[in-house]
C-alpha cells in the first residue's frame, strides 16, 4: 500500500463515507482542512452514528480518542456539585471535541451527549491523532487555531459572566440556538431547540426563573413568540443588538 507520512493515501472515501463538505464552512475545523488531510482522516477513522440523548463520553473517563462531527449537534456538560448536569456549549457539524485530553494525557474534563438524531461522527484512536499532528503541518496549525478559538470563546464567556446583565445573557443564547437550529420558514426564523430551559439558563449562568421572565419579556416586546420547544424569531436584529450590548461596557 501506496504510504505517505505513515498514512495511507491509496484509500479513498467512498460515496457513501465522504465529508459532507456543503454542511461546513471555512470556520469550522473539518472545513479549515485540505482534501488529502480530510481523506487521510477518512481511511483512519471509524464512523459511529448516535440517536439524541447517547452518551459520547463521560467526565473522568480516559480519552483515548478524538471525535469530529460529520452531522448533528453535540452538547458538553459538566457535573455539578448538587449533581446536576450543567451545559458548557454546543458543538456542531465541522467541530472536533476530545481533542483536549489527548495533547496533555488528561481524563475527560467534561461529557459528551448526542442532541438530534442521527449524530454522526468520525472516530480517530489517539495513536492516529498523534502521528497525524506529529506529520501533517497544516493539521497541526489547524488544531492551534481551533484551540485559540475555543480560548477566546471561553474568555469572551468569561467576560459576559462578570459584565453583561440576564438580558443579554439570554439574547446570546438564543442567537446561538438560531445559528444552530434556526430554518427560515415565511420570512421568519423558527428555532425547534433540543434542550431546556434549565439547560439554557444554565449555558447562561443564571436561573431558570430568569429565563422564564426575560422569554415573556421578548414576547411582549415583540421580538420572539414561543410554543412548547419552537421559538420564533420576529425581531432578530432587535435580538442582536440587545446581545451586543455588554451591560458593564455600554
Amino acid at each position: 500500500m501506496l504510504m505517505r507520512d505513515g498514512w495511507p493515501v491509496a484509500l479513498v472515501s467512498s460515496k457513501a463515507n465522504r465529508y459532507r463538505l456543503d454542511s461546513m464552512s471555512s470556520q469550522d475545523f473539518l472545513g479549515r482542512l485540505s482534501p488529502r488531510e480530510r481523506e487521510l482522516i477518512d481511511a483512519r477513522s471509524a464512523r459511529r452514528t448516535y440517536r439524541r440523548g447517547a452518551t459520547l463520553f463521560l467526565e473522568g473517563d480516559s480519552a483515548s480518542e478524538v471525535l469530529l462531527i460529520q452531522r448533528g449537534h453535540i452538547k458538553i456538560t459538566v457535573g455539578s456539585h448538587d449533581g446536576r448536569e450543567v451545559l458548557l456549549e454546543i458543538r456542531g457539524t465541522g467541530d472536533i471535541i476530545g481533542e483536549m485530553g489527548l495533547i496533555d494525557n488528561s481524563v475527560r474534563s467534561a461529557s459528551a451527549f448526542s442532541l438530534t438524531t442521527p449524530t454522526e461522527v468520525l472516530v480517530l484512536s489517539v495513536r492516529d491523532f498523534r502521528t497525524l499532528v506529529d506529520t501533517d503541518q497544516h493539521f497541526t496549525r489547524s488544531l492551534l487555531d481551533e484551540m485559540v478559538r475555543k480560548v477566546r470563546n471561553a474568555s469572551s464567556h468569561q467576560l459576559e459572566l462578570a459584565l453583561d446583565d440576564v438580558a443579554g445573557r439570554v439574547a446570546r443564547r438564543l442567537l446561538e440556538l438560531d445559528r444552530r437550529f434556526g430554518r427560515m420558514r415565511d420570512g421568519v426564523v423558527r428555532v425547534k431547540s433540543p434542550i431546556t430551559q434549565q439547560e439554557i439558563a444554565d449555558w447562561a449562568g443564571i436561573s431558570r426563573q430568569a429565563v422564564v421572565k426575560e422569554l415573556g419579556q421578548l414576547r411582549e416586546q415583540g421580538i420572539v413568540e414561543t410554543k412548547g420547544s419552537v421559538m420564533t424569531i420576529l425581531d432578530r436584529n432587535a435580538l442582536v443588538e440587545r446581545a451586543a450590548r455588554l451591560s458593564g461596557l455600554a
